[in-house]
Formats: structure tokens, sequence, C-alpha cells
């Protein structure tokens, strides 16, 4: 049986999921099917990261099982990936509001999709409608009939998206910058991360018209505000330093390797990133308060045939 991680990073989010995973499917199937679990991401991912997580990570979901067997893959979920009929199960989580091009340039805001400019909103919406559609297309082709995709993204609410805060202060942090001569206004502009904000209903918008898309059924889809893993800490202990340290490395995983992609040539890679997140470290302390961004949780079905 195969199992797949759509956009895995280093793996750590994966581990526990997977675990259950396999759980469910040798209790469904037999306690001694062989199990694949295939994690997909760019080429330019830390696959050796992931590789050495599942070793010596605890939560490992190599750890006490037989005949599983971790791949990789080193493309784009937006193109084919695997043998059409092959995948029991797909999950993703924080991976799908990432764009397929980084063409757009939001002038007031470090995330794409928190642009207030109306033709950037306009074509962050195109954009992902499109990204969304060959996503579908694309696992659809990959999945048996009767298979699962689970997916968990960054989404909005009508009114605010739970990013507020957190992001506001990373694009403070390149004004700053900004100010102090360290950046020119079109390289501050340059400066965009290519992640969307979908609403609930345009996760929905493909299966609208006929209840289906590409052969896939949206069997749920919610939204839940994901509770900040750092702030019981720091409400017990008052520790801003540690509680902005925490948010700052965090943050620099998962944004650090596209800004740096971005960065004026004019200035070392690492030695711009490093600055920015100096900045934005020291920010995030002097005004902490809790990020609790939005998930759309969703669960898609391939028909049976």
């Amino acid at each position: 049986m195969t199992i797949v991680d759509y956009g895995c990073s280093q793996g750590r989010n994966s581990m526990i999921p997977m675990r259950k995973a396999i759980d469910v499917l040798r209790f469904r199937a037999g306690a001694i099917i062989p199990i694949e679990v295939v994690h997909t991401d760019l080429p330019s991912n830390d696959f050796s990261s992931l590789f050495e997580t599942l070793i010596s990570d605890p939560n490992s979901y190599m750890t006490g099982t037989s005949d599983v067997f971790p791949l990789a893959i080193g493309k784009s979920y937006f193109a084919p990936l695997l043998s059409p009929g092959r995948v029991h199960l797909g999950w993703s989580t924080w991976a799908l509001q990432w764009m397929s091009t980084n063409t757009i340039d939001a002038p007031d805001h470090i995330l794409a999709g928190m642009s207030s400019s109306p033709a950037v909103a306009a074509a962050v919406a195109a954009q992902q409608a499109r990204d969304w559609e060959c996503f579908l297309t694309q696992r659809s082709r990959e999945m048996r009939p009767g298979a699962k995709l689970v997916a968990g993204f960054t989404a909005r609410a009508e009114a605010d998206t739970g990013w507020e805060w957190l992001l506001g202060e990373l694009w403070s942090a390149v004004g700053d910058m900004r100010k102090d001569g360290l950046l020119s206004e079109r390289e501050e502009e340059q400066i965009t991360i290519p992640i969307g904000l979908r609403s609930l209903e345009d996760i929905q918008a493909p299966f609208r018209q006929s209840g289906s898309f590409a052969d896939l059924t949206l069997e749920h889809l919610d939204l839940v505000k994901v509770s900040d893993a750092f702030w019981p800490e720091f409400d017990g202990s008052g520790d801003r330093l540690a509680f902005a340290r925490h948010h700052a490395n965090g943050t620099r995983a998962w944004s650090g390797p596209l800004i740096a992609s971005v960065a004026p040539h004019s200035r070392k890679q690492t030695v711009f990133v490093d600055e920015l997140f100096s900045r934005f470290e020291h920010r995030l302390s002097k005004d902490p308060r809790p990020h609790e961004p939005y998930m759309a949780t969703v669960v898609l079905s391939k028909k049976d045939r």
C-alpha cells in the first residue's frame, strides 16, 4: 500500500500522522502488509533532514515497525509525481497555501495573500484557483478508486486570517530595513512570499457545479483556529525573548529560503536574512501576542469505479 506526504518539508509534521495512518491501514488490510511512505517536496527541500528525522526522532513512524519503506520525490506537486492508480492515502499539512509561481509582487505586505491592493488580490485569487484545480487533477490521476486525501492548510475566515500580528511584524521589519537604507523601494516590493489564503468558498468552487471534480468528491471541509504552541509557556514565564525567538525561528524555517532567493543581489543572502529575522525577533519581543492562524481541513475521496 502507498501513502504519500505532499509537501513534506523536513518531515516533523508528518511523523505522528504517518504512524496513525500505518496503524489504521494495517488494522483494515492486515498487520503484515508492506507499506511505502512517499515524501514529496521541491528539489530544493532539505531531504537529508527528513531522513535524519526518520532515524532519530522519537515520534518517527519507523520506530518499532517493520515492512515500512520511506521514499522521497523531489518535484513540485503541481506536476505528476507517481504512476496512475498507485496511491491509497494522501496527506498534506501546511503546504497547499503556496502558489506555483512567485511572479506576484505585493507593494504593501510580505505575504501576497494579505495585500490590500485590488490588483494583487485579483492576481492571487486567479492563481490560487488555477493551482487548486491543477493539484486536484494531478492527485486524482495518482489515487486508486476509493482512495482518500487528507489536507490541512492555511486559509482565511471572513474577517481575518490569524496571521495579522506575526506577518505584520515581519513586514514592518522589512520596512525598517528600507528606512535604514538597506533596501530600495523596488527591492522591498520584491520581497513577497507567494502564499495565498483561500476561503472555504474558494476551496469548494471546483466542486460546486456537479458535486465532484476530476473524479474527486469533497467529503469534509472545515475551518479551525490553530492555537499558539508557544503561548502557554510564555503565559507562565513571561519570557518575551524566548517567546519571540520561538516564533522567529519557526517563521524563518518555512519562509527563510524563499526570502533568501528574492533578497537584493547586492547583499549576501545569509547576511540579509540574518538581519531581517534579528529585527523581526526584536519586534515580536516588544509586543507578544498569541499567533492563532486559521487552517482549512479537507478530506477528498476518489470515486469507486
